[in-house]
């Protein structure tokens, strides 16, 4: 079937059932292939107005973004590569008489890089942790460039007296290893960006307290843009960047939505919205298109951001999800 008969011939729910199919045969191709967007569609049955919700969630899972398997190596490769290797090597440049010398870039850099270490955002379970694993991989790391979040320190019991000669005990905490220039946190996805502002507290600002001078840095796949501002103007990182930004325009149902700049006849903004908060109150009360209104259509090969809206990623017993997210337990 040609794309330009499937444009112009079929009727809308038609042709945007034949773009979800496209999408599971190339870029969704990792995802289930079982036709269980049909079990998802199924979740729309308001009597009312059954077709037309169902035409309506087909017109947004027809605008889903999912970055499978490939895409995020890729997106690996550009994190350490873009954000990380080019500005050093700028600065190396720069501090050279902008020199164009590979063998001077390179020794210097691979010094630089030796001084570095990378870490995950959260505990060993969670998403940004497990990433660390691909990263190395795509970027030919070494394993000894990789540590966890309790190696950063180094704590000593000290034992001493006080003014009236009673024993006291105190902890010291250090750096462990002084030789390290920088630590650069690796994480998937920004929504809020309160993760990273937690981590802040209980790690950056220690680092910085002990040394001032210790370069920390946060760097992302995906970040929002509330969420990244966030992170800039409320924690001690001193760079905090992302591959892809999401702006405002990936709200779904913002004033700029990207997703309805386009007007169809059978389409309508405010129907999609209110069909959305409708389903969305009752699988997530508190968060009806996503947490802190998130109103995001994404998704990552290794799990669902809850930013997204909660009609693509919940699962109960009377609601089957098309892109699964798989929650942390504490």
């Amino acid at each position: 079937m040609s794309a330009n008969i499937t444009e112009n011939t079929l009727p809308i729910y038609d042709r945007l059932l034949y773009k979800v199919i496209t999408y599971y045969a190339t870029i969704w191709k990792d995802r289930r292939s079982d036709k269980i967007y049909n079990d998802w569609l199924n979740n729309f049955k308001d009597s009312s107005c059954e077709e037309k919700e169902k035409l309506h969630a087909l017109f947004l899972l027809s605008k889903f973004m999912y970055f499978g398997n490939v895409e995020l190596r890729e997106l690996l490769r550009c994190v350490f590569r873009d954000l990380f290797k080019y500005p050093i090597v700028a600065e190396i440049r720069r501090n050279n008489n902008n020199t164009k010398d590979i063998s001077l870039i390179n020794r210097i850099f691979n010094d630089e890089l030796s001084k570095t270490k990378f870490l995950g955002v959260g505990n060993p379970s969670e998403s940004g942790v497990h990433l660390l694993y691909y990263f190395r991989q795509e970027n030919n790391l070494e394993k000894g460039c990789f540590i966890n979040t309790h190696e950063i320190f180094k704590t000593n019991l000290i034992k001493e007296k006080d003014a009236n000669d009673v024993d006291i005990s105190r902890i010291d905490i250090k750096i462990r290893n002084s030789n390290i220039k920088r630590y650069v946190f690796i994480d998937d996805f920004c929504g809020s960006g309160t993760q990273a502002k937690d981590y802040s507290k209980d790690i950056v600002e220690q680092i910085k307290h002990i040394n001032k001078d210790i370069e920390v840095n946060y760097l992302m796949l995906f970040g929002t843009e509330d969420g990244i501002n966030s992170v800039k103007n409320e924690t001690k990182f001193d760079k905090v960047e992302t591959v892809f930004t999401i702006d405002s325009s990936f709200k779904c149902f913002s004033d700029n939505s990207r997703y309805f700049c386009k007007p169809i006849n059978e389409i309508e903004k405010d129907f999609c919205k209110n069909m959305c908060e409708k389903y969305g109150s009752t699988l997530w009360n508190m968060h009806p298109l996503g947490y802190k209104d998130g109103q995001l259509l994404l998704s990552l090969f290794h799990n669902t951001p809850d930013n997204t809206l909660p009609i693509f990623w919940v699962e109960n017993t009377t609601w089957t999800p098309i892109f699964k997210r798989f929650h942390k337990i504490y």
